[in-house]
C-alpha cells in the first residue's frame, strides 16, 4: 500500500520547486511537483501560480528539516 501525498512546500514558481525536489531526491525522498493549471485544481491554494511539491506522509519530518535549512 502506498503512503499518502502531503504537501511539503508551496513554492512561486516551478524554479524554485525544482530545487528543492533535486534536494529531496538526493536525501531519498521521493517528491513530485502538482502545478495549478488547467487540468489539475489544488484545493485550498491561495495563488494561481503557485506550485506545490509533495511527499509520501512518513517522510515530512525529514523533509521539513532539510527543505527550513535550504529555504529559510
Amino acid at each position: 500500500m502506498e503512503a499518502q501525498k502531503i504537501k511539503v512546500g508551496e513554492f512561486e514558481n516551478e524554479l524554485y520547486a525544482e530545487i528543492a525536489k533535486r534536494d529531496l531526491e538526493a536525501a531519498g525522498i521521493n517528491a513530485n511537483i502538482i502545478k495549478n493549471d488547467a487540468d489539475v485544481f489544488i484545493f485550498f491554494s491561495d495563488e494561481s501560480d503557485a506550485v506545490q511539491l509533495v511527499i509520501p506522509g512518513p517522510q515530512i519530518e525529514k523533509a521539513k528539516q532539510l527543505l527550513k535549512k535550504r529555504f529559510i
